[in-house]
């Protein structure tokens, strides 16, 4: 009698183990990823949480400004005064763009500001002669 030429256990055994250890391979990569992209997205998190803060205090120094604005304006009765306008619109909230540079947009609201405050106290020296 002659042998076979490969014995069929071991050629499964052989095949079994190599998918074993393939699984085990995929598994430890994907456990690697899965910690890589843990840690990416607790940055990101971390990062949208620092933005939003940081928006919310360029909103409220806009509201500050706007309210002292109209303070300073409340005695110019021919003034229509209104409230803070909202949002353009047609300016998208979302979406692909570059974001603005919040300190560039806070100094120019401030330096607005302090052009209308050295108006009114122009024109408020200028009324009383």
């Amino acid at each position: 009698m002659t042998e076979p030429a490969t014995d069929p256990i071991r050629e499964y055994k052989a095949i079994t183990a190599a998918v074993t250890d393939a699984v085990d391979a995929l598994r430890d990569r994907d456990l690697a990823r899965a910690a890589e992209l843990t840690h990416t997205l607790a940055a990101l998190d971390a990062a949208m949480a620092r933005v939003g803060d940081r928006v919310a205090l360029s909103r409220a120094g806009v509201e500050l400004h706007w309210e002292a604005a109209l303070e300073m304006l409340w005695s110019e009765s021919w003034m229509t005064l209104r409230p803070m306008p909202s949002p353009d619109p047609a300016e998208p909230a979302t979406g692909l763009r570059k974001a603005p540079d919040l300190d560039a947009l806070d100094d120019e609201v401030a330096a607005r500001f302090a052009d209308l405050a050295d108006a009114v106290r122009r024109r408020g020296l200028g009324l009383r002669r």
